[in-house]
């Protein structure tokens, strides 16, 4: 047999389940206790300190989160499951108020209560950190719009508006007004052509005095315009009566023309009579309504001369005009005559006013007209190149006026099409918006008051009211007898109505101005905030008043919840800008990407606009913008629920319970609505009930579908090639536990721990870690570990270098710390940059001034306070500089009395008091830790003879090796204990101890930061296992293994 010795050069690959043929050198069949690291190699993990005992809810299914802002502000929370939050600080665990005023909330956010629910579980909400606001989301609620009145947008008046476009001679500017329920017409009849007598006589005897008609002189010749009305017209009444004979607005031009004869009698001398033959012309200028065929008319000019006018044909007009008929006279067709657009508006609303029991009220605005009724209407005109008329709807913008009632609302149709369909509203300049109000009433006779607090309206405003219980009648009108809150108009009807009717009202103000666009009148515009994830958010320490209460100086400041202001629905309709699709779903999950904010809602991924956190409504919906929000659906053969999400350069990789999709903008440098896409990417289970953690360049999740809990790094993660998906827990598959469902990680520390959230599993104190590291794009360690800690493990979370886990026994809590690097106010053994760490558990300084020394019996008590419930033994340990430096103590259980939190410790010696380093006689107080200990165990594998095997060793197991002796080179080190298990031997220890007691200096306490160690073995490899043990509160690290021993590889077993 040949003599040979190989080296393991460390122990920083972690536990395995391979073979331990197969395992690669530096792994372990158990690692317990331990940090294994590229740099510090494999050492003791840190041991926990006792930030304080703190009181949460001992509630079942309670949420438990974190919340990030500055350094030295970190907390961790806890939802209770019926809404109850309690944050508590990282620094001390002080429990920090929290304000539910703003959420109308009596000591709980009623959003985050689920305790109706038979089946909640704390993954139900959801906690998401951005700056210094944390949302919180509950899986289990709906997403509701606000239904009520009170929550759509206005609902518009009935009105129109008549704007004049073209002033005209000889045309009528007439206007149908019809009701659209009602498809019932009126037909009237209209002259189009007339003829008056052609020879018209009149003799000077005829006529008195001088120049008058029929002296020869032709007084009567000349042109005349006349307009005739006869009757009750036919559109005085709402609706016209067409049966009411009425005749009206016949114009036409009559042009007499005369010749002066001589009487047949005359003899021709100076006292000849003469009379006057006049031809007369009638011409048509307006038909008129009611004017039929043969009807007549005599006119008798200013000079006396009477013609007939006969109609000699007419025209039958059929109009919808079914509540009012408007047709007021034509304008003048005499050029030398003055018509302007103030007398035709006048006319047209003096008309108007004119027709009975149309309830229309009309006011005239700059160059037009405004119509206002209570009930829906329409309106037309057969001038259309005389007047435009503004209803509810209108083809293009070029057809709105620029003068309107502040506040006038239409449709802008386009086209067929209603997708490009849009609303505007009129805004007034000089005008403030307008704000709806509501108020109540009561009615005398015809006299309605309105009572409103601080209306702010005038006498002589007008408004539109709107009734909505008791009776009165809507309607535009004028107020008078105004009050700081109460002001009266006059109704149509009479009667008395008692105070406590309700009203609304809207101010009807006119001018000059501009079009808005504004959302369709009527719609659902507000998502209910009650319904949607909540805002907690920071307040500073002063003087403040929470939940009600008054104002009280917060030393600490607290937390305050909010609903956020979620943007209303501003513009468009349905269809142009349509509810988010996580209205009537659930919220799954909050996330923060390229300057939005992500909800993950049943199969769909909804988009804030960018930088505008609160808001999931189009920027208008006249066209697509960049920063407009974005709403995508997954899309798969499968039912897809989208539960959570990670960012990565490639987009946002979102997780169902059976596929990954991405979330990206393609090729495209900016994320819009046009270039944002959903992809699949992959088919990996994951576990709804936990969350995925960002690991650098790549993402860590895992699930739960097998026997054991199973964990997954995706790399690589874009459009153009499938990700690389490795199950990084393969090497412990039958340890990973299956209930596995915490999970926190540092990407700076490349470190993941995982715990049993002992909410929704039975309790465990065991902690399971993954440590990696990347060296030029190659993981150089993948090293899995496990911890158990000195209580259950309730919550984790590491937080800038710090591991925070709150433990629990029972219904007693702690909250621990344990720092992964060494921090500012990490304890350790002397005051020196090279000093090690006290590896206790829940350890707590005590100082002198905490210790009581009695001479006379030679012992030191102390208070040991509250945080102390773990069943582990409690260990003293002297960290002052001096000669007692290093001093530890083993407290047995009898010198622990009395009850918690005020248990009595008495520890043997004077631990208050000791020699200065270095002095004879010099006294100095000393410091004292008290924690618990925990075990630092390695069992190491089987040794191989290892043979290169390509790139690769490989072990060599048809051989035979005999161990000869191991040789240990030790870390920074206490005391450590080896022990060899032999088949057929008993199990052997070696208590390692770097300094001996008797040769050590004074005070310095026995480490050793270097040593080297040899144990003797001589057996066979297969028959060996070796156990390193430490429960000291010294530190323990262990840096290579060489053994040596006796090789053949030309062995054979026995028959």
């Amino acid at each position: 047999m040949a003599s040979v010795t190989q080296k393991i050069p460390n122990y920083v690959l972690g536990i395995s389940q391979q073979p331990d043929e197969k395992k690669f050198p530096g792994q372990v069949n158990d690692l317990v206790n331990g940090l294994p690291d590229v740099v510090e190699q494999l050492t003791k993990r840190p041991g926990s300190h006792l930030i304080s005992a703190i009181s949460p809810s001992t509630a079942a299914n309670s949420k438990w989160f974190t919340i990030y802002t500055r350094d030295d502000e970190s907390y961790v929370g806890q939802v209770a499951a019926d809404g109850g939050v309690k944050i508590f600080r990282c620094s001390d665990g002080v429990e920090i108020p929290v304000d539910y005023a703003n959420i109308a909330g009596s000591g709980v956010a009623t959003y985050l209560d689920n305790t109706a629910l038979s089946d909640e579980k704390s993954s139900d909400i959801q906690a998401l950190t951005i700056n210094e606001t944390t949302f919180f989301v509950n899986r289990r609620k709906t997403v509701e719009m606000k239904r009520d009145a009170a929550s759509k947008s206005p609902t518009q008046p009935f009105e129109a508006y008549i704007q004049l476009d073209s002033i005209a001679y000889g045309k009528q500017y007439a206007l149908d007004i019809y009701d659209p329920t009602d498809n019932s017409t009126v037909s009237y009849t209209r002259a189009t052509s007339i003829a008056a007598d052609e020879d018209v006589s009149l003799d000077g005897t005829s006529s008195t005095g001088t120049n008058q008609p029929g002296n020869g002189d032709c007084d009567g010749a000349g042109r005349e315009y006349v307009t005739v009305s006869t009757g009750t017209a036919i559109h005085s009444t709402s609706p016209p009566n067409a049966s009411s004979g009425g005749k009206t607005n016949l114009r036409y031009e009559m042009d007499a023309r005369c010749t002066p004869q001589p009487d047949a009698d005359s003899d021709n001398d100076t006292n000849d009579v003469y009379h006057d033959t006049y031809q007369t012309y009638a011409k048509l200028q307006f038909g008129g309504e009611g004017w039929t065929t043969n009807d007549t008319h005599q006119h008798t000019s200013e000079k006396g001369l009477t013609t007939t006018v006969k109609v000699t044909n007419h025209v039958t007009i059929t109009s919808r005009a079914n509540v009012a008929m408007v047709r007021p006279q034509a304008t003048s067709s005499n050029a030398e005559e003055h018509v302007s657009a103030d007398g035709i508006l006048g006319q047209l609303k003096t008309t108007l006013d004119a027709i009975s029991g149309t309830g229309i009220t009309v006011t005239k605005v700059g160059n037009g007209l405004h119509l206002y009724r209570a009930t829906k209407f329409g309106v037309t005109t057969p001038e259309k190149t005389l007047m435009s008329i503004t209803t509810s709807e209108v083809n293009t913008i070029a057809d709105l006026p620029s003068t309107c009632r502040h506040g006038y609302v239409v449709r802008v149709v386009n086209s067929e099409e209603n997708q490009d369909d849009y609303f505007l509203k009129f805004s007034a300049e000089g005008i403030a918006e307008d704000i709806d109000q509501t108020g109540t009433y009561a009615r005398s006779s015809n006299t309605i008051t309105v009572t409103a607090a601080s209306h702010g309206l005038s006498n002589g405003d007008q408004i539109i009211l709107d009734i909505t219980s008791g009776g009165a009648t809507d309607g535009f009108y004028t107020i008078a007898n105004v009050t700081t809150n109460t002001f009266t108009v006059t109704d149509s009807a009479s009667g008395t109505i008692s105070a406590g009717a309700t009203c609304g009202f809207t101010p009807a103000r006119f001018g000059e101005g501009v079009w808005e666009e504004v959302v369709q009148p009527g719609k659902d515009i507000e998502i209910d905030n009650t319904t949607m994830p909540l805002a907690l958010t920071r307040v500073l320490p002063g003087s403040f008043s929470i939940n009600g209460g008054g104002s009280t100086t917060y030393s600490n400041g607290a937390f305050r919840f909010s609903y956020p202001d979620w943007y209303k629905r501003d513009c468009g309709d349905d269809i142009t800008n349509p509810e988010p699709s996580f209205i009537g779903q659930t919220i799954q999950k909050m996330v923060f990407f390229r300057n939005r904010i992500a909800l993950l809602s049943a199969e769909n991924v909804i988009l804030s606009r960018v930088n505008d956190f609160y808001n999931f409504w189009n920027k208008t919906a006249m066209a697509i913008s960049n920063a407009d929000p974005i709403d995508l659906q997954s899309s798969s053969t499968y039912p897809t629920k989208l539960y959570d999400a990670v960012e990565q350069a490639g987009g946002l990789v979102i997780f169902s319970a059976s596929e990954q999709f991405l979330l990206s903008s393609g090729a495209e440098a900016l994320l819009t609505p046009e270039t944002a896409k959903i992809s699949y990417v992959s088919s990996h289970a994951f576990n709804p009930d936990t969350s995925p953690i960002e690991l650098g360049v790549t993402i860590g999740f895992l699930n739960s579908t097998a026997k054991n809990t199973r964990f997954f790094e995706m790399a690589a993660v874009s459009q153009r090639q499938e990700p690389t998906i490795a199950e990084q827990s393969k090497g412990i598959y039958n340890l990973f536990p299956v209930n596995t469902s915490m999970m926190t990680g540092s990407v700076e520390n490349q470190m993941v721990l995982f715990g049993v959230d002992s909410t929704l599993h039975t309790a465990s104190n065991e902690v399971w870690g993954y440590k990696f590291y990347m060296s030029e794009g190659r993981k150089s360690q993948a090293a899995w570990f496990r911890w158990t800690l000195p209580n259950n493990l309730v919550y984790h979370s590491i937080i800038d270098d710090v591991y925070y886990a709150v433990l629990n026994t029972g219904s007693t809590f702690t909250f621990e710390k344990f720092d992964i690097k060494v921090k500012s106010d990490t304890l350790m053994i002397g005051d020196a940059p090279e000093d090690n760490r006290i590896h206790l558990d829940t350890k707590k300084t005590f100082a002198s001034g905490d210790l009581t020394y009695n001479s006379a019996t030679d012992v030191t008590t102390f208070t040991l306070g509250a945080g102390y419930y773990s069943s582990r033994n409690l260990s003293a340990y002297c960290i002052t500089d001096s000669d007692a430096l290093g001093k530890s103590y083993d407290i047995p259980s009898a010198k622990i009395t009395g009850t918690a939190p005020n248990q009595t410790v008495t520890l043997p010696g004077n631990w208050k008091t000791s020699t200065e380093a270095g002095a004879s006689t010099t006294s100095v107080n000393t410091d004292v830790v008290i924690g618990y200990e925990y075990e630092f165990e390695v069992e190491l594998p089987t040794i191989y003879m290892m043979r290169p095997e390509g790139e690769k060793m490989a072990s060599e197991t048809r051989g035979s090796l005999v161990i000869h002796r191991m040789n240990f080179d030790f870390g920074d080190v206490g005391v450590i204990d080896v022990t060899l298990k032999r088949k057929g031997r008993d199990d052997y220890t070696y208590t390692v101890e770097s300094k001996e007691w008797d040769n050590i200096l004074a005070s310095t306490p026995a480490i050793a930061s270097s040593y080297l160690h040899t144990i003797p073995v001589y057996d066979r490899n297969t028959n060996l296992t070796v156990q390193i043990k430490s429960n000291h509160p010294s530190p323990a690290t262990i840096h290579s293994m060489n053994w040596e021993g006796d090789y053949s590889p030309k062995y054979y077993s026995r028959v």
